[in-house]
């Protein structure tokens, strides 16, 4: 009697597993590297190619792109507004547009500058209405248009302009904020020293005008920091100085000669009139 065997339809469960879990159960590599770093096709194949194959590569021909209408030169600025906003053409509530300049260092260090006209509109154009000013430290960018004005002459010259969509503030650098406050303050320093040297110069007008309402302390000063001469009602005073234009010193010598002549006279009349006595 032959023996009959038969095998149950047992379902054995499939354990589906990834490519990465399959790499590591089959891998004789440590479990620490478990999670090798992965590799793309572009690496695997530049890593093993040739030095000149990878300088073709990174320095392969840029792409080109096919024209567009909303294609057209774009500029960003950062820069000084020189004057304040002006309106261009009518105010209405549909449409506003206004222009201003600004002054354009090529860098911080430089003192070289150029001028652009920039040129905001509708609701920008509101804003800087609101907030722009002059002086304001400001970035703009936007198209690169031209223009064409007359200059003084009547000649027609070329104007770069940018018609701004994108405007913000901009934090100067300490820098250059200290040295525009020592720009403007030797410039303030400045118009007081000219300014001190004017007044200066209309006094030596009032004294050689009337000479005589001066009090001349040259020879009998009470200390070497005295004044030259005094106003003797309003006490204004003068120092002679290296720095006098030459007329105040020609006017001087002028001055004493006569002084010194009207001198000679008055001891002359005296010694007359005492021998006449006698």
């Amino acid at each position: 009697m032959k023996a009959v065997l038969r095998l149950s339809k047992t379902k054995i469960p499939i354990l589906s597993l990834s490519s990465q879990q399959r790499s590591v159960l089959f891998s004789s590599s440590p479990a620490g590297a478990a999670n090798p770093r992965p590799r793309s096709s572009f690496l695997d194949e530049t890593e093993g190619s040739s030095a000149a194959y990878r300088h073709a590569l990174k320095f392969q021909r840029p792409t080109t792109i096919g024209w567009q209408p909303g294609l057209f030169n774009s500029a960003s600025f950062i820069g000084t507004v020189v004057q304040p906003l002006m309106a261009l053409g009518p105010r209405t509530n549909d449409y506003l547009s206004a222009y201003t300049i600004l002054r354009v260092s090529p860098s911080h260090r430089s003192r070289g500058s150029f001028k652009i006209l920039l040129r905001m509109q509708d609701e920008l154009a509101k804003i800087c209405f609101e907030h722009l000013k002059e002086n304001d430290f400001i970035y703009v960018s936007g198209r690169l248009l031209t223009s064409t004005m007359a200059d003084p002459n009547g000649n027609l010259r070329l104007f770069y302009k940018v018609l701004v969509k994108e405007l913000n503030y901009v934090t100067q650098r300490r820098g250059s904020m200290c040295r525009k406050n020592e720009e403007r303050q030797s410039d303030e320093g400045r118009a007081a020293v000219l300014e001190k040297y004017r007044n200066r110069l209309h006094l030596w007008q009032v004294f050689f005008s009337n000479p005589y309402e001066w009090w001349d302390n040259r020879k009998n000063k009470l200390y070497p920091g005295s004044p030259d001469f005094k106003h003797k009602e309003t006490g204004e005073v003068l120092w002679l100085s290296p720095n006098d234009p030459p007329w105040v010193k020609k006017q001087l010598k002028l001055l004493d000669l006569e002084m010194g002549l009207r001198e000679q006279v008055g001891r002359r009349a005296r010694v007359s009139k005492w021998e006449f006595d006698v």
